[in-house]
């Protein structure tokens, strides 16, 4: 992996970059669907004095259900659409991995290791079929929808224990659509593959989630004297994000296939 911070970034280079850039423009527009074009009421006035209200008195806090909450049904359709299109983008970078390994797999193939070497049983290296490939894109994220909204309420709540374990979590999605296992033995090949690289995982996934984070900072900055420009920069910094980290984790997998345990090995290919 030369350069390997900047190449996470190179999200256009994907094969012939057809389906990156299609890829890139629907996660685009789904996004920007919300700013310019929001389903449901926007506007969270009541709910807004009841939180202010709320925060100087802990016994409305307590004693308020979530039946009672100053929310009207426009307000809770516009929150599925912002939860909706967030979704939209971890299906998106799923696929976008999940399409870099089956192409860095389709131009190495099995005389070709790459620039590490390979230390792994040929078929690990076999790329995937198309119609096994879709149909996990399916399972995987109908899983993933059942699951969203308590995945949420941990992140919120656990976020630092979320960084903890997205290191190892995070190559589930890589160990299934790859095909090289079922559904279930991917759990236990996640474990299996990050070992010798989990210190590395952390730190390119923290330094990723760093970047968003100041990206989304200057862009609501922005956004608050140029409107127009916000809602543009904002959608633009998390797509390009959910597509940088989709990239890294195809990235990495691929590195970890071809050497286990971060084991430095010659290139087989210069014997």
């Amino acid at each position: 992996m030369q350069n390997p911070f900047l190449d996470i970034f190179r999200i256009d280079s994907l094969g012939k970059r057809i389906f990156s850039k299609a890829i890139f423009t629907i996660l685009l527009l789904i996004k920007c669907s919300v700013s310019f074009f929001p389903l449901g009421d926007t506007d969270f006035t009541p709910f807004l004095v009841w939180f202010q209200n709320a925060v100087n008195d802990p016994n409305l806090l307590m004693t308020t259900t979530y039946d009672q909450l100053p929310l009207s049904i426009g307000n809770y359709i516009y929150i599925a659409h912002v939860a909706l299109a967030d979704f939209a983008l971890i299906v998106g970078a799923m696929i976008y991995c999940a399409v870099y390994i089956r192409q860095y797999r389709k131009e190495h193939g099995l005389k070709d290791p790459g620039d590490s070497g390979y230390l792994i049983p040929p078929p690990y290296l076999k790329p995937i079929r198309v119609g096994n490939l879709i149909l996990r894109i399916v399972i995987l994220s109908f899983c993933l929808l059942i699951i969203y909204v308590p995945a949420m309420i941990f992140v919120l709540y656990l976020f630092l224990v979320f960084l903890v374990i997205v290191p190892c979590i995070g190559m589930y999605p890589a160990c299934y659509l790859s095909g090289d296992r079922g559904f279930f033995e991917s759990f236990k090949e996640m474990v299996k593959v990050t070992q010798g690289y989990y210190l590395i995982n952390a730190r390119f996934m923290s330094i990723l989630l760093c970047v968003y984070f100041i990206g989304d900072w200057i862009t609501t900055a922005l956004g608050r004297g140029l409107p127009a420009v916000g809602f543009v920069l904002g959608p633009l910094v998390g797509v390009i994000m959910a597509l940088s980290f989709g990239r890294y984790v195809g990235i990495i997998y691929c590195r970890m296939r071809e050497v286990p345990g971060g084991l430095i090995i010659r290139n087989h290919a210069s014997r």
